[in-house]
């Protein structure tokens, strides 16, 4: 007779994949650690429900303070200011002043020195024109020996003089070239001016406005060190509109998503 297959297999029967199985349903069928319930369906439900169905959105830009916002007519006035600073800068470069004042103080000294040369060669040649000058004939021989000094010299001084001159006609045409530009653009650098001083009445407003915040944010009380020290009003002043033209300029150019 041929003996039955045993229903169960023996222990060195079973295979790899047979006990992971075997494995597989008994930890299906221990109670949920969360909820106490048996099976797995309501262990995958509570563990689904601990997972986001999605993340939240994520944006590294800071929201915009109320105060921070810019109006038409700031907007407006911030134009005018860049389109002035783009004039400007686009202005063809002038002299160096001292080198204009040095170049006029050496023309004047020339032309001191020449006229002194030739006040001397004229009286010089009065004293040779007097009829008693032949009676002394050393004197009129120093004399005539002046002259020729005089004259020598006369020659030098209107040499050094006309390139002084040469040197403070090319920097008075780069200044003069200059000056035309600006004053060509006259009005839009006008309006820059205006704008900007308009400008600095609505940053001191703004300052006086964070300063009297009950709890001025951070970047305002840390940042400037509100309140400023004794003494140092005016200092912190000045720092605190730097401070604001940049954010304000910052804000001007934010795109918001």
């Amino acid at each position: 007779m041929v003996a039955e297959p045993a229903s169960t297999p023996l222990p060195s029967q079973v295979t790899p994949a047979q006990l992971i199985g075997e494995i597989s349903r008994l930890v299906r069928q221990l109670p949920c650690p969360h909820c106490g319930q048996e099976g797995a369906d309501s262990a995958r439900t509570h563990s689904q429900a601990l997972v986001p169905a999605a993340r939240e959105p994520y944006d590294d830009v800071a929201p915009l303070d109320p105060l921070d916002e810019i109006g038409d007519d700031e907007r407006w006035l911030w134009r005018l200011v860049e389109e002035a600073e783009r004039v400007a800068a686009a202005a063809p470069p002038g002299p160096d002043p001292r080198q204009v004042a040095l170049a006029e103080q050496r023309c004047q000294e020339a032309y001191e020195a020449e006229q002194k040369v030739q006040s001397r060669i004229h009286a010089t040649i009065t004293a040779l024109a007097q009829p008693t000058s032949w009676l002394r004939p050393r004197h009129r021989a120093a004399l005539a020996r002046h002259l020729r000094e005089d004259r020598a010299a006369a020659v030098l001084t209107a040499i050094q003089r006309g390139r002084i001159e040469e040197i403070r006609g090319r920097l008075r045409a780069v200044a003069n070239r200059r000056a035309d530009y600006l004053t060509a653009h006259r009005a839009t650098l006008e309006a820059g001016r205006n704008a900007r001083v308009e400008l600095t009445r609505v940053l001191d407003d703004l300052i006086d406005r964070y300063a009297r915040m009950a709890q001025p944010p951070a970047w305002f009380k840390f940042g400037l060190d509100y309140p400023p020290e004794p003494g140092t009003r005016r200092e912190w002043l000045q720092h605190a509109r730097e401070t604001m033209v940049e954010r304000r300029r910052a804000n001007l150019h934010r795109v918001l998503l």
